[in-house]
């Protein structure tokens, strides 16, 4: 194919993309796209965990070959020369995107820069990469020129164009993935630990932790097998969340967070106040890391916020949206850790996605053994700072079996018996059926048809509507099929047990006599 027709050929993908790209690519990129583009899907360039690239995954044989030995003292600063001008613009091209005729840093996407701005700040970042080699000025003129303006075929030599999406990836090292000649951005990065050369395994510390702070057995082992689990299975993720709760402050919680944050990598962590920049409209900054923490969660039942954090939790794939780009569907691998100090009565009893741990103990902060728990923590907080004690903690993880009962696709609450689980159930339910009945005694109806309770769950208690026939029970009512309204069929009708339904009316005790409903006169009883 001709360079003209493959131009061609490029334009026409940059506009059928969809809307992972609707904004026009300028010539620049669209040249860039061409000479870079094979036809085919690959890994691209891989980085190491400092964004210093290492030799590109797909390197011509050519490009391999042994150097020829230099001739003269001048052939041997001139090779030398060429090899620092493509060493250099090798970490340039590993440090930066471009589209638009824009160019973002890979480690913050969401600031526009100018290709002179890129030039001055790069300037700064080599010198400190590469202290060994002089940059002149005529090697930094050509550096700039061979890595941020000429188009050639040295795609890892050449600021790469994004396509403008990115997504995290734990089970691939490289930084980009290609396709068509447009890069799309890996977020996830190697945790610096992890290149530590140790296979010893040491969780003892942890354990210590987990039983200060978890009282329950159950609980320690059920918080292990998910953690385990997570680290082994970093490509994907659970159906359900783990949270926190304890009334007093200072019991381990934010300490338990940020633990995790170095096991997962704190390139690949975020702490977050609340649930407000996950529910967001522009929450893709969030979306794109694989371990989260939200502390002081409080939510409530049926709101939309509650339905987006439940969907986050298990949903396999979200669409997300950042702040000046198009909605874009990702791959969800994101964990969440949450905490709160209030009780998390607006957990439903039925509710698969919060497993729930009571971190209440004699240590909290006005406790009577905040002392010596205050002098553990200390220990631990700088036993968590050190990469080998990481790197042996997570050796310990990654060889622990998870039990049989531990499954990460749903959460049995039924089979959860800790006294905090139980109490969430019975209060939940209490807290709501003393609404159902606040609801229905205010109305001064005693027969509901089943219709009107489906609605009231949904839309006034935010509740699920197949706990009406328990809730309902439970307050003593009946349900009755019955006909009315001119219906030839019979629909389902909740009676109050001192009532009766007959001739289109409701009667009971004190002469009660009554329509069912204002709109419907005529019930038949079956």
């Amino acid at each position: 194919m001709s360079k003209k027709n493959r131009s061609r050929s490029a334009r026409r993908r940059s506009r059928n993309r969809g809307n992972q790209n609707t904004a026009v690519m300028r010539a620049t990129d669209v040249a860039a796209v061409v000479e870079h583009s094979t036809g085919t899907e690959d890994t691209g360039v891989a980085l190491t965990a400092n964004d210093s690239p290492i030799e590109p995954m797909d390197r011509s044989a050519s490009d391999q070959t042994e150097p020829q030995k230099p001739e003269t003292g001048e052939d041997q600063e001139k090779q030398e020369h060429e090899q620092n001008k493509e060493e250099l613009s090798r970490f340039i091209a590993g440090q930066y995107l471009r589209r638009d005729g824009k160019f973002y840093r890979v480690k913050n996407t969401g600031v526009a820069m100018a290709a002179t701005d890129v030039k001055r700040a790069s300037l700064h970042q080599v010198k400190a990469a590469f202290p060994s080699i002089e940059i002149t000025d005529q090697l930094w003129s050509e550096v700039c020129q061979h890595a941020i303006n000429d188009t050639h075929t040295d795609r890892d030599q050449s600021i790469p164009v994004w396509d403008g999406t990115q997504s995290c990836k734990p089970d691939n090292e490289a930084h980009l993935t290609w396709d068509e000649g447009l890069a799309s951005l890996n977020t996830w990065r190697k945790p610096t630990y992890r290149d530590v050369d140790s296979d010893e395994a040491d969780g003892a510390l942890f354990e210590d932790l987990l039983h200060r702070i978890f009282s329950e057995p159950d609980d320690r082992a059920a918080f292990k097998d998910w953690l385990a689990w997570n680290l082994q299975n970093e490509g994907d993720k659970p159906t359900w969340s783990v949270l926190l709760y304890s009334q007093s402050k200072g019991t381990g919680k934010t300490t338990l967070g940020r633990l995790l944050s170095h096991l997962f990598g704190p390139e690949n962590s975020m702490p977050l106040n609340g649930v407000s920049k996950l529910t967001g409209r522009f929450n893709k900054t969030v979306m794109v890391r694989k371990f989260v923490t939200c502390e002081e969660v409080k939510l409530k039942p049926g709101t939309d916020a509650g339905n987006k954090v439940k969907a986050l939790i298990s949903e396999k794939e979200i669409a997300v949206e950042g702040k000046g780009t198009n909605t874009e569907n990702i791959e969800n691998v994101c964990v969440f850790l949450m905490t709160t100090n209030h009780f998390p009565h607006w957990i439903e009893p039925d509710d698969r996605r919060f497993y729930v741990i009571d971190v209440n103990h004699s240590g909290h902060a006005s406790g009577p053994d905040h002392e010596s728990f205050q002098d553990f923590m200390k220990v631990f907080y700088d036993y968590m700072e050190r990469p080998e004690n990481l790197k042996k903690l997570h050796n310990y993880l990654l060889a622990h079996q998870p039990s049989n009962s531990f499954n990460p696709r749903a959460l049995n609450v039924a089979a959860v018996d800790t006294p905090i689980m139980r109490r969430i159930t019975q209060a939940s339910g209490e807290v709501l059926q003393q609404q159902l009945k606040e609801t229905i005694d205010a109305g001064g109806r005693f027969a509901v048809p089943q219709g009107d309770l489906i609605k009231l769950f949904s839309d006034r208690l935010k509740a699920n509507p197949n706990r009406i026939g328990h809730m309902m029970n439970e307050l003593g009512w009946r349900p009755e099929r019955a006909k009315w309204g001119g219906k030839d069929y019979a629909r389902a009708v909740w009676v109050h047990p001192d009532y009766q339904v007959a001739q289109g009316r409701v009667t009971g005790p004190d002469g009660y006599d009554e329509p069912v409903s204002q709109l419907e006169e005529e019930l038949e009883l079956l």
